[in-house]
């Protein structure tokens, strides 16, 4: 039986900030928006809201 779950979101107690950016580049790669894993990585821990102006132009983002 599972007695607790441990979570890491913000790679405080796991070094997982690689493993988002690498998520963030192949989200990227999918709208034809190429960049390397270091460059996003220094841009983990801002949200999403914050990190998609930064690497797409407005023009690429849908009116809602």
């Amino acid at each position: 039986m599972v007695e607790a779950v441990l979570s890491d979101i913000d790679g405080t107690l796991v070094e997982s900030n690689w493993l988002h950016a690498a998520a963030w580049r192949d989200a990227f790669a999918v709208i034809d928006i190429p960049l390397d894993i270091e460059t996003l990585r220094k841009q983990i821990g801002k949200g999403g809201d914050q990190l998609i102006p930064v690497f797409v132009p407005w023009w690429k983002r849908p009116m809602v």
